[in-house]
């Protein structure tokens, strides 16, 4: 009942576009994989690099001097840590991982939904299931992952005995990370589930349309009992 009818027959121009589409997301669905795996083994190989909101009393020396310049504060620091805590290095792994899910779950669904064309079935269930998927992960990665590493940061800095923000009239401090919160990425992920809408609404609507004018009358046998 998902196929299309002879009028929407795939030109070979066509084919060719979405079979190159389908094999160039297998090609990126590996490749995201790899470099996810590179990612998470150098979170756990014991040299992880943080960055650090740094907060402090202090005027930056570079702009120092300068009458144009009326303030001024130190931003943001690079550390390399060695050794860092468990719990910090679960919620960097959770981190990259749910980044990593971006790019894979776009291929899966790119080779899904390129393979279900090709065999005319355009508004197949698994198409629509998979774009679910795709824009809930994207709004999973947009909101969590800020959150995984201000977390492992703050646990990292603790860890290390790092200043806290009390200390800030006398030193640099480790300030509180805040959360970011990629808001595109969220609009990516409820324009996704809209499509997957539309195909649910396509499919019903080709069903509707094959029963009406594919399939012969739906009418009651005559037993000879009626007229």
């Amino acid at each position: 009942m998902n196929g299309l009818t002879a009028t929407g027959k795939l030109s070979g121009a066509e084919r060719v576009t979405l079979t190159a589409l389908l094999w160039a997301s297998l090609a990126g669905l590996l490749i995201s994989v790899v470099l996810a795996g590179f990612q998470v083994f150098g979170i756990w190989q014991g040299d992880t690099e943080l960055s650090v909101s740094v907060a402090n009393s202090y005027f930056p020396e570079l702009a120092e001097g300068n009458p144009r310049v009326l303030a001024g504060s130190y931003d943001r620091a690079w550390l390399t840590v060695n050794g860092m805590p468990l719990p910090a290095s679960l919620l960097l792994t959770a981190a990259a991982v749910l980044r990593s899910l971006v790019m894979v779950s776009i291929c899966v669904a790119m080779i899904l939904v390129c393979r279900r064309i090709l065999q005319y079935k355009p508004f197949a269930k698994s198409s629509q299931i998979a774009l679910v998927v795709v824009g809930s992960i994207f709004v999973a990665a947009a909101a969590l992952p800020g959150m995984f590493e201000s977390m492992a940061t703050m646990i990292s800095a603790e860890s290390l005995g790092l200043p806290g923000p009390d200390q800030i009239d006398s030193r640099e401090v480790v300030d509180l990370p805040f959360a970011t919160v990629d808001f595109p990425l969220i609009a990516l992920g409820l324009l996704f589930g809209v499509i997957a809408t539309a195909l649910q609404m396509g499919a019903r609507m080709q069903l509707d349309g094959a029963l009406r004018e594919g399939m012969p009358p739906q009418v009651p046998p005559n037993d000879g009992l009626r007229p």
